[in-house]
């Protein structure tokens, strides 16, 4: 018994020595050996700086956890897959040739809890909040959330954090430190970006505005709705609409704003797809479950906007969800819209699928399934830009397109009614297009002077030629008769036929010596060059009637009367001359009876 005990004090050195070694073991595994900081620069990844405590129920003071750091162990990676709600411990140090102030710099994600508590200038500890469904006490500047820290150059100064975010893990957290000088220069260089992709935005958009307003195209309209949305969104996710224009509304609902922002953009974008792709003639069945889905989107949206915290995570989930299904949607109707002759369907592709890709980027890191890197937290705002070029050229295409096809139309309008106003045998204008010549002519001059000469022509013994030489000789004839006269007529002037071998001329305000020399230089031309038909010469005259000076109260069918007695009278005195209208010696009509006005006489 005695040898018992003897063995038992004999070891006892060796459990002290245990006992101490373990208690340094403890005390060196609570002890945090402070983190120096930069005077110029950054530490990036804080999180593997610091302590963990797990307080789930958080049931534990930050005062007292500012003080001691019993409880608090290592940074474990294994809380990057899975971690409860608990509290993160840093030790920094300010070098002694520093000014003190820093910048804690935290990634935008769902936290459901997240409170910094840290010192400020006058050793009051401060607690600022960025929870998802609250108003958050930091600024944002593009993906991230900014703390103004205070240290003490040369001294070590605890920090404490508490952190819950949805995802259950530390895998999204990303936390830095960053000296104050260093990160407004990158704040100027963020907002310079931000300054360029905004503008190029709303340029498009101004530009495309303009176009509806003078065009009234629907497509432009849709286009300028659906880059509005775009850009609010893009204005929710740099953090600008939140700082500077609706600073005081939107901080507590920037969670839900920026869920139902986005499913307004997809309405948008839907409404502008329909109206630039024609969805509803190339693709009506899968518009139909497009229409479907965009609805189901909204009703989640709305939704989540009205539902309790607890829920709202879930709901927000279930609106990214939809909105992968929508994009999907879309880019399937794009390609089989191109598919079935719609260049508008591949152009839609094209910048929606540079969307898609961008915007599908944020979905991975908001589902946790991929890791946060630069390109995929601002890859959206370039693809946005992207897209909203794509598409306002395609508007441009499309409107180039419209135009042409209402050209093509108009020319062939315009060419159908010129042909319907076109004699087919010899080009000239018809008597159709000579009565409402005419009549304009004269209700144009009414309360004037009707300043045109009328003259009516006609082929002499034109029947015995065509007997002769045969009716398509009589048909040149009637043609070449066509070109020798506009050889002679003057802009303005207008050359009809009236019927077989009668033509009329509608000079452009001549007085009435004007039509009778004309009649005269075309009658000389037929005189001097005889017609031509297989090698045989034809001798071919004309006789023309002149009526100039006429009272615009007269009707179409008192001035060719006129017209046709001065071509009566024309071949009364032997044919092949022009003869001017002459009241005095007017003799029955041929073609009615006499409508002709009375003389004028002066007193």
């Amino acid at each position: 018994m005695q040898g018992r005990w003897r063995g038992l004090w004999s070891s006892f050195p060796a459990f002290v020595l245990l006992a101490a070694l373990v208690a340094v073991g403890c005390s060196a595994r609570a002890e945090q050996a402070p983190l120096e900081l930069p005077v110029r620069g950054i530490v990036a990844d804080l999180k593997t700086h610091s302590l963990v405590q797990t307080d789930p129920q958080r049931r534990l003071r930050p005062e007292l956890l500012l003080r001691d750091q019993r409880g608090f162990v290592a940074f474990d990676p294994d809380l990057n897959r899975e971690a409860p709600a608990l509290w993160l411990r840093l030790n920094v140090l300010a070098p002694a040739d520093s000014d003190g102030r820093y910048v804690l710099r935290v990634s935008r994600r769902f936290f459901t809890e997240f409170d910094l508590y840290a010192p400020a200038a006058d050793g009051r500890l401060v607690r600022r909040s960025a929870r998802a469904l609250a108003a958050v006490e930091a600024a944002t500047v593009g993906r991230e959330f900014v703390f103004d820290i205070q240290l003490e150059p040369g001294k070590s100064t605890p920090i404490l954090i508490y952190v819950d975010l949805f995802q259950g893990s530390l895998q999204p957290l990303e936390i830095a430190l960053e000296d104050a000088a260093g990160f407004a220069e990158a704040k100027a260089r963020t907002y310079l970006l931000f300054g360029l992709i905004f503008g190029i935005l709303i340029a498009l958009i101004f530009h495309n505005f303009v176009l509806y307003l003078n065009l009234r195209q629907p497509g432009h309209l849709r286009y300028v709705l659906a880059m509005t949305s775009v850009l609010l969104l893009l204005g929710i996710d740099s953090g600008l609409v939140q700082n500077y224009l609706l600073p005081g509304f939107a901080q507590p609902w920037v969670a839900r704003l920026n869920v139902l922002v986005m499913a307004v953009m997809v309405l948008t974008i839907f409404w502008f797809f329909r109206a630039f792709v024609d969805a509803g003639r190339l693709v009506p069945g899968l518009l139909r479950y497009t229409s479907w889905s965009v609805g189901l989107l909204m009703v989640l949206a709305i939704g989540q906007w009205f539902s309790p915290a607890s829920l709202f995570p879930y709901l927000a989930i279930g609106t990214q969800l939809v909105n992968v299904l929508v994009f999907l949607l879309l880019i399937v109707a794009g390609y089989l819209a191109g598919r079935r002759g719609s260049v508008e369907g591949y152009i839609f592709l094209a910048a929606w699928g540079v969307f898609m890709l961008s915007a599908f980027g944020r979905t991975l890191l908001t589902l946790d399934v991929a890791e946060r890197n630069l390109f995929l937290e601002y890859q959206m705002y370039f693809g946005a830009v992207i897209e909203a070029s794509i598409l306002g050229l395609g508007l441009a295409y499309r409107v180039r397109q419209l135009y042409e096809r209402h050209a093509v139309a108009l020319r062939e309008q315009n060419r159908a009614a010129r042909l319907a106003n076109l004699d087919p045998l010899t080009d000239a204008y018809n008597r159709r297009f000579l009565q409402t010549f005419l009549e304009n002519s004269l209700t144009d001059a009414r309360g004037g002077e009707f300043n045109r000469s009328v003259l009516i022509l006609d082929l002499d013994r034109f029947k015995e030629t065509n007997d002769h030489y045969g009716h398509a000789a009589g048909d040149r004839i009637l043609r070449e008769l066509v070109k020798r006269c506009q050889r002679h007529l003057a802009e303005g002037d207008v050359l009809c036929r009236l019927g077989g071998d009668e033509f009329v001329i509608v000079t452009g305000g001549a007085q009435s010596s004007d039509g009778l020399a004309l009649g005269r230089r075309i009658v000389e031309d037929f005189r001097k060059q005889a017609f031509e038909y297989e090698g045989q010469a034809m001798p071919v005259t004309i006789s023309i009637g002149v009526v100039s000076a006429v009272s615009p109260k007269c009707s179409v069918s008192d001035v060719l009367r006129m017209a046709d007695q001065a071509l009566y009278q024309a071949k009364k005195a032997g044919r092949n001359q022009a003869v001017l209208f002459d009241p005095d010696q007017a003799t029955p009509f041929r073609h009615g009876p006499s409508m002709t006005p009375p003389k004028q006489t002066n007193a």
